[in-house]
């Protein structure tokens, strides 16, 4: 186990290293406007870059909609429209038929250039945007970042028709309408079929607010020398992509040595469950389970001991009448400790015992945990000096951090993060989790089949896991492991969850059958790495 803490200092610092990352950064529109300058003051003329961009376009489109045969583009007076234009020229050479809306004629000179030449090669120029109704596919190169004000006429109309025509989208960098930070649409957005993100992945194409506007997403590397690149900064949030991880499984513990026995592999203690939830402490341990941590210690309430003892047979119990019964620290010494599944009303009284007498190991706290906390107030986790992962969900994120507002995801987990001095994982359709130091991941796949009661549960167990096996490796454990646990839990969960849709579809993914998938899961995965880059 010793290689295993080195391996997650290592992922994490890599996250943040001088350079931005092209494969995983998730840049502002300011940030890209740096490169592009950088690029420009080196020499590369504005045209010949247009070229570049619009040409990698077309490779990409011909295998995303080899049928399209009549195109429509969607056209911008700036550079956007200028890419567009570029692309229908190599549409049209290559035998397809184009017809271009133009939504206004004062085009900027590059732009009018490609429109007089994309004419020439004889593409159709129309007046009215319905005239695009018969083709196979719409390109939207309306406007790509820095756009910061609702659109209007006659773009606003133009989109309305788009979304409505029932004719795919492709749009070029961003959805036209899309707030290129947060997410959240300006007003008036293209709901795209495909968005082409050109260079680096700007963040609010990963937002969890894009989601129903951006359909599926690539990025177009068309050839950023790594001089251009501004250095990391703490604020530049990553994708958690296995490039990121280096291998899928880097953040996780290694395999065992031959001579390893329990005790080397981590022990944790979950407290957790009450009659009304019982099944929220088995979630949890069966997360655990999965996590390959050496030995789990449940504090339940004894009306669920038997319930424990039958579904969770390895697992040791620590009973008390009517609510858990936390052991005595002395007696098993724990590297972790995952509070808060399905607690119901004894939280508040369990919560302060644990923060009595239980601050000098790390936490994962999540649902009653949580609730109860919010009551409590954030700030006693480092009035205690506590070192913790929290997980809310929306609505415990806003009973955590009312003044917090919600806007912008990433940031709010950053502010969460850095006022309660907690790893915080945001859940949701993309998780984010973000560390006091202001460094931000986001999960950028994940499935509605979790949206279901316990997959929550079996998250807590298996960060838990994977806590106390890093833990059981060192006399103390830091900020950058937490985080790495964190990112590990939340990718191998939502990685699990993708496999079983594939194989049993949406409604095949409950929590019982995730919890017992997490170790396959994870031998795919790295056999997959071991045959091929992924990513």
């Amino acid at each position: 186990m010793s290689g295993s803490l080195s391996q997650h200092r290592e992922v994490l610092a890599e996250s943040s290293s001088p350079q931005l990352d092209p494969t995983t950064a998730l840049v502002s529109a300011a940030q890209m406007q740096q490169i592009e300058a950088e690029i420009f003051a080196a020499g590369m003329p504005v045209a010949a870059l247009m070229e570049k961009v619009a040409l990698a376009v077309f490779r990409r489109l011909q295998q995303d909609f080899p049928q399209a045969s009549r195109v429509g583009i969607l056209c911008g007076t700036g550079h956007n429209g200028g890419d567009g234009l570029v692309v229908g020229r190599e549409l049209i050479l290559a035998g397809k038929r184009v017809k271009v809306w133009l939504g206004k004629p004062d085009l900027k000179p590059l732009t009018a250039d490609h429109a007089r030449y994309l004419k020439a090669l004889g593409a159709v120029f129309v007046a009215a945007v319905e005239e695009l109704e018969d083709s196979d596919l719409l390109i939207d190169a309306l406007f790509g970042i820095g756009l910061n004000r609702p659109l209007e006429e006659p773009w606003a109309g133009a989109v309305r028709w788009a979304n409505a025509s029932g004719i795919p989208i492709l749009s070029l960098d961003l959805p036209s309408g899309l707030n290129d930070q947060t997410g959240q649409p300006w007003g008036c957005c293209v709901r795209a079929t495909y968005t082409y993100v050109l260079g680096l992945w700007k963040r609010g194409v990963w937002q969890e607010a894009a989601l129903p506007w951006v359909g599926q997403l690539r990025r177009i590397d068309f050839g950023i020398p790594k001089w251009a690149f501004p250095e990391q900064e703490e604020a530049t949030p990553c994708a958690i992509l296995p490039h990121l991880l280096r291998q899928p499984w880097s953040c996780f513990p290694p395999d065992p040595p031959p001579d390893t026995h329990k005790y080397r592999q981590g022990s944790l203690l979950i407290v957790a469950g009450s009659t009304t939830y019982a099944g929220a402490a088995v979630l949890a341990g069966l997360g655990s389970r999965a996590s390959g941590v050496g030995m789990v210690t449940m504090a339940v309430p004894s009306e669920l001991k038997p319930l424990i003892h039958t579904a969770l047979p390895e697992v040791l119990v620590h009973a008390g009448e009517g609510i858990p019964s936390l052991p005595s620290l002395s007696d098993k010494p724990f590297q972790a400790v995952a509070i808060g599944p399905g607690l119901g009303k004894t939280r508040w009284l369990l919560l302060e015992a644990l923060l009595r007498d239980w601050a000098g190991i790390p936490w994962v706290l999540d649902a009653d945990g949580l609730n109860a906390l919010a009551q409590m107030g954030v700030e006693r986790l480092q009035e205690k000096g506590i070192q913790a992962i929290l997980t809310p969900h929306l609505g415990e994120f806003r009973r955590l951090f009312p003044e917090i507002p919600l806007e912008d995801r990433i940031e709010a987990a950053r502010q969460a993060a850095a006022q309660s001095g907690a790893v915080l994982v945001l859940k949701g359709a993309r998780t984010v989790i973000a560390s006091p130091q202001g460094k931000c991941w986001l999960n950028p796949a994940s499935t509605p089949a979790l949206a279901r009661g316990g997959s929550g549960d079996v998250l807590t167990g298996l960060i838990g896991g994977l806590l106390a096996r890093a833990q059981g490796s060192a006399s103390s454990i830091d900020e950058p492991v937490l985080s790495a646990c964190a990112c590990a839990g939340v990718w191998w969960h939502a990685q699990a969850a993708l496999q079983l849709v594939e194989k049993q579809g949406l409604t095949g993914v409950d929590p019982v059958r995730l919890a017992e998938h997490l170790p396959r899961a994870l031998h795919l995965l790295k056999q997959k790495a071991k045959g091929s880059p992924v990513g």
